[in-house]
C-alpha cells in the first residue's frame, strides 16, 4: 500500500506541474515536493501539489515500517535483526525525506543535507531491504522464484543508485533515480501482494511467529 500510495501521488503531482511539463527524466522525484516556485539548481520547479508529495513519501515510510514489523516477526535470531534494521532505516528515510524537503530555503539555511539524508536512507536502505527479505522467502512460504525475483530487483536498485551518485549531473536526473526508487517499489507491490493474498493471509502476520509459538501459526 504504500508504494501505491507513492506512485499515485507522484503522477497526480507531476500532472498538477505549473509551467514547463514536469519531466520524469529530467526532474527529480524530490522536485515534485519543492513548496516554493521559480529556478532551482538550473530548473524550473513550480510543484503547486508538493504537500500531497510530501504527504506520499511520510505515509509510505510509515507504512513501510509497519509491513517491516510485521514481516520480521515471521523470522527469527540475525534475520529478523537484519531486516528491523535495514526496513526501519528506509521508513525512516522516507519520512525523514518528505519532511525536510528540497527547496531553495532548505538550500540558504543549510538544512538541505537532510533532505539527501533522507533519500539516500529510502533508497539505498529499500533495496537492501529487499536483498535480505527475499532470501527469506522460503521462511516466508514465498516460491524461490518470488524471492529470486526481489533480490534481483534489490540489486538493480543499488547498481542503479551507486551509478547515479558516480555519475551525478553527466545522465539526464530523474532516469537512474527512478530506476534506482521504482525497483524496491515493485518489489514492495509484488513480494508484499504475494506474502499478503496469496502465501499467507495477514491473520497469520498479525501473530506469533512460528518459532515462538511451536511450529503452529498457519497451520
Amino acid at each position: 500500500m504504500g508504494a501505491l500510495v507513492f506512485l499515485v501521488g507522484e503522477a497526480l503531482v507531476a500532472r498538477a506541474w505549473s509551467g514547463p511539463g514536469y519531466s520524469y527524466r529530467d526532474n527529480f522525484i524530490s522536485d515534485l515536493g519543492n513548496p516554493q516556485c521559480g529556478p532551482y539548481d538550473g530548473r524550473m520547479v513550480c510543484s503547486p501539489l508538493h504537500w500531497v508529495m510530501n504527504g506520499a513519501f511520510v505515509t509510505q515510510g510509515v507504512l513501510l515500517g509497519c509491513a517491516v514489523w510485521l514481516a520480521g516477526r515471521m523470522l527469527e535470531g540475525r534475520s529478523r535483526a537484519a531486516v528491523f534494521w535495514a526496513g526501519g532505516i528506509t521508513a525512516a528515510g522516507f519520512v525523514l525525506t518528505g519532511v525536510a524537503h528540497s527547496s531553495p530555503e532548505a538550500t540558504e539555511n543549510g538544512m538541505l543535507w537532510l533532505h539527501y539524508l533522507g533519500a539516500t536512507l529510502a533508497i539505498l536502505g529499500g533495496n537492501a531491504t529487499a536483498i535480505l527479505v527475499s532470501r527469506q522467502s522460503r521462511r516466508m512460504r514465498v516460491p524461490a522464484w518470488v524471492g529470486a525475483a526481489g533480490t534481483a530487483l534489490g540489486t538493480l536498485g543499488i547498481v542503479a543508485a551507486l551509478t547515479w551518485l558516480a555519475t551525478f549531473r553527466m545522465l539526464p536526473p530523474g532516469l537512474l533515480e527512478r530506476i534506482a526508487a521504482y525497483a524496491f517499489m515493485l518489489w514492495q507491490i509484488g513480494f508484499g501482494g504475494y506474502l499478503l493474498h496469496v502465501a499467507q493471509p495477514m491473520r497469520t502476520l498479525l501473530r506469533r511467529s512460528p518459532a515462538t509459538t511451536g511450529g503452529k501459526t498457519g497451520q
